[in-house]
């Protein structure tokens, strides 16, 4: 496949571009059609960096609009490798929130977009919490941002009911920045954690990639970086040839000016949702960016190592 700017090689049919010119300004001018904005309705919504007006590009999910399950400990979640929840015996409350403010083009849990799927009371939550064997929650999707006013509460009360439960989020880190410095407040009580998902560094590739700008997902990075260092973690999914050491570069750099002791794992790819026509990662660009990644921080972990055979 040839990019449609310079004529070099595209590694991408879909998105049409290659690596350079994804890094460049050019690649704006294709977002209304690789990120077409539909939605529901919504009024003045202040829950995300959206800041929708009219059109919910979430799919204006209504709270509750989840599934919860229990996966057993130690778990499967991005942050294994290093959470203290992944040390005890147990359950962990894991809870899929249906909706998300970005539009990832290799989102690997696509479903979340079937939103007003499933709803669950505060209740029905609450009494799942109450379960012994349950030692943590984890917030995941699509993305908490789109109920995070929900998800909060409901953390909230989880507390009032058990001081020795975990609370975690993995998130792309966009949402409202008073909402995310209070989720992070809850993991730091409770000796959690809050994942943040760090697609790309160069903005016009974020914008490709998601379809939404990076710069409120850093903003609140630093800030839960400022008040709440000791909960901080992030992932970035190896995009393959997209996402390579030059963006892990740019991504590693700014986590560790905030700490190089903040844990941070890279992602091998599986082809999913609209960039089927990728491979998995390369080995060599797997190990160019973990070798990246390690001139600024400490701990650095490769996740999804199945999908290279080791």
């Amino acid at each position: 496949m040839e990019c449609q700017f310079c004529g070099k090689n595209a590694p991408s049919k879909f998105l049409g571009v290659c690596v350079d010119c994804a890094r460049s300004e050019k690649v704006l001018s294709l977002l209304d059609k690789i990120h077409p904005k539909k939605g529901a309705f919504v009024k003045n919504c202040k829950l995300c960096a959206n800041e929708c007006k009219e059109i919910a590009l979430c799919g204006k999910p209504l709270y509750g609009n989840l599934i919860y399950y229990e996966d057993p400990l130690p778990t499967n979640c991005c942050n294994s490798w290093f959470c203290t929840g992944s040390k005890l015996s147990g359950m962990n409350l894991a809870v899929f929130y249906y909706g998300c403010n970005f539009d990832c083009v290799f989102c690997q849990n696509w479903s979340h977009k079937n939103v007003n799927r499933n709803f669950v009371s505060l209740e029905e939550l609450l009494q799942a919490v109450q379960q012994k064997r349950v030692k943590c929650i984890c917030h995941f999707g699509g993305s908490p941002e789109p109920q995070l006013s929900f998800a909060l509460k409901f953390s909230r009360k989880a507390l009032e009911l058990r001081e020795d439960i975990m609370i975690c989020w993995e998130w792309n880190g966009a949402g409202n920045s008073a909402l995310a410095l209070k989720c992070a407040e809850l993991s730091s009580k409770s000796k959690g954690t809050v994942k943040f998902d760090l697609k790309a560094w160069s903005e016009p590739l974020h914008l490709l990639l998601t379809g939404r700008s990076p710069e409120r997902v850093r903003k609140n990075f630093e800030l839960i970086g400022e008040r709440f260092p000791e909960v901080l973690s992030a992932t970035t999914l190896l995009v393959p040839y997209y996402v390579d050491e030059s963006e892990i570069d740019g991504i590693a750099s700014f986590i560790a000016s905030i700490s190089e002791k903040i844990p941070y794992s890279l992602l091998v790819f599986h082809p999913d949702y609209k960039l089927t026509d990728l491979p998995v990662t390369p080995r060599e660009q797997v190990m160019r960016c973990y070798k990246t990644a390690k001139k600024h921080l400490r701990n650095v972990n490769i996740g999804n190592l199945h999908l290279l055979g080791l």
